[in-house]
């Protein structure tokens, strides 16, 4: 993700308080809006309510379509898709300004426009229809395809034509740039119920919509784009997502004072590891300690105590199941991070029960102690977090058993899951996956979007755990402790390079430089975009 500085964009919401070191974006906040289709299309008719004609917002998108297509293709021809509403209007003056450029354009438009439609200025394009014989000759030839055929209100899948259209461009071999989301994805769900286009590049206007940042259709994307096209400034809670960027990290990552000692700068017990399973209380210790924890406890099954102190000497070990020390460690702690390996018997039990019953310190129960509440063991979740601040991070199994729900049906809407969990629980939520979603109980939800399948190992969990209680420990509130160890997490991934051969022991190293990076807002990118407009809000590549 890279900005420019470049994260993704809001069309325009009123800047954000950012730590001192975050580079300055002009009207831009730190952590940028990402909108539903219907939250996108309300926005757009109160803007032209509000003054601003559709046909400037239309142009000024059309154009900025226009000048992304010149650099992504800069000789060639170019055939641009063109749907009945706005988005195919947004297609039309990216058309006609491509051919006022001197480029050569062709038009497929479903339904047939008018050759003289008002939107060209009276130039006079080529038309194509979908059952041409000779559209796949074009499309094989053409240097970029535009989709402009469906956009933001679509709902269920494309009619048939619309359907052939995009089969026949998904065959072809043609770099696509779709037009706000790729026609076939579900704007506020990232649901595909039908033929959908596969983009290298989508472009979209004003915000990245949340369709393309999840589910089925982050896949269909390729690489994510916005541009800020002249809408007015958002109002507060306009949106209910956000998409996290570095320049939100650099403002929410803790920063040590100079005179301070190991208490002071977060203390944090770790109660993990039932007998056999010490490697989850070693990933989420050695987590913890690389991401700033100065002073940490692990609560462990007394199998473990000899691997887990030649492994982490830098902490201090107690018995899990001496009830003495148990109270002592969770009543001395600053944050507690609970459930890596633990197991669900009597022990781990009475150690979660001790954990709920004893003082109101900030939490984040990971793995067993999520399936433990999902048992009734000691208590439900209902209202858990009224009393403290809570992090919970189920994968999507144990989100199902939380909720009481299959995994298809969390899967299928992740947002709605999410915000359920948290509206439930009154506790800050994770949803693990690609990518992983944060949300509060008011129902707000940070999108941590650098997600890639080389995260997808065992004892991940066990290190974005042992991450968040340090933060926690820390002074970060719950839910930017949950996205920021998410960025981290991510980035100290990417650092590895190591690809599908990546391990979770390999990422806790490299953690402090992920967190220190996030001052210079170095982003997920190795390199800055070669793409260089004032209107360019977002840089973000596509998923791996």
């Amino acid at each position: 993700m890279t900005s420019q500085q470049t994260p993704p964009g809001g069309r325009g919401e009123s800047a954000a308080p950012r730590g001192e070191s975050a580079a300055p974006r002009g009207p831009f906040p730190a952590a940028l809006p990402v909108a539903t289709g219907a939250e996108a299309v309300d926005f757009d008719l109160r803007a032209q309510h509000g003054g601003i004609p559709g046909a400037v917002l239309m142009e000024s998108a059309g154009r900025a379509a226009a000048e992304l297509a010149v650099n992504l293709a800069p000789q060639g021809p170019l055939v641009v898709l063109v749907g009945a509403g706005n988005n195919g209007g947004d297609a039309l003056v990216a058309a006609r300004t491509l051919t006022a450029w001197g480029r050569d354009v062709r038009l497929v438009c479903v339904p047939p426009h008018p050759a003289a439609d008002p939107r060209l200025h009276g130039w006079r394009l080529p038309h194509l229809t979908a059952a041409d014989d000779a559209l796949s000759v074009h499309l094989d030839a053409a240097a970029l395809v535009i989709d402009g055929l469906l956009g933001t209100g679509l709902k269920g899948p494309p009619r048939s034509e619309t359907a052939a259209l995009i089969d026949v461009v998904n065959a072809a071999a043609v770099r696509v740039l779709a037009l706000d989301v790729p026609s076939g994805v579900i704007a506020d769900t990232g649901q595909v119920p039908g033929a959908a286009i596969r983009a290298d590049c989508t472009l979209a206007f004003g915000w990245p919509k949340l369709g393309t940042l999840i589910g089925p259709g982050r896949m269909f994307v390729g690489r994510l784009l916005a541009a800020e096209i002249g809408f007015p400034p958002l109002p507060e809670g306009a949106f209910w997502a956000r998409l996290l960027t570095p320049e939100w990290a650099a403002a929410v990552c803790p920063r040590r004072s100079v005179d301070t000692h190991k208490k002071a700068v977060g203390s944090l017990t770790l109660v993990a590891g039932s007998p056999g399973m010490a490697g989850a209380a070693l990933l989420s210790g050695r987590a913890a300690l690389r991401s700033g924890a100065g002073y940490l406890r692990v609560l462990s099954a007394a199998a473990n105590r000899e691997i887990v102190q030649t492994s982490l000497p830098d902490a201090l070990w107690a018995d899990l199941d001496n009830p003495a020390l148990v109270h002592e460690a969770l009543t001395a702690a600053g944050a507690v991070a609970a459930g890596p390996g633990l197991g669900r018997d009597a022990h781990a039990e009475a150690a979660l029960t001790a954990l709920l019953d004893g003082p109101a310190t900030a939490l984040v129960l990971d793995a067993d102690a999520l399936n433990l509440l999902a048992e009734g063991r000691p208590r439900s979740i209902a209202a858990l977090g009224a009393t403290r601040p809570i992090v919970l991070t189920p994968h999507p199994g144990e989100a199902a058993r939380l909720l009481e729900l299959t995994v298809a049906e969390v899967q299928a809407d992740r947002p709605a899951a999410v915000r359920e969990l948290a509206r439930r629980s009154l506790c800050t939520v994770v949803l693990k996956g690609m990518p992983s979603l944060v949300s509060d109980p008011r129902g707000l939800v940070d999108i941590a979007a650098p997600a890639s399948s080389e995260l997808a190992v065992a004892g991940m969990g066990d290190v974005l755990t042992g991450t968040i209680g340090a933060l926690l420990a820390q002074g970060a509130t719950p839910r930017d402790a949950a996205g920021l160890a998410l960025l981290a997490g991510a980035s100290a991934a990417r650092a590895c390079a190591l690809g599908a051969g990546l391990a979770a022991s390999d990422v806790p190293d490299r953690l402090p430089a992920a967190l220190a990076g996030f001052a210079a807002c170095a982003g997920f990118r190795a390199e800055p975009s070669e793409l260089r407009f004032p209107w360019l809000t977002l840089d973000l590549e596509a998923p791996r």
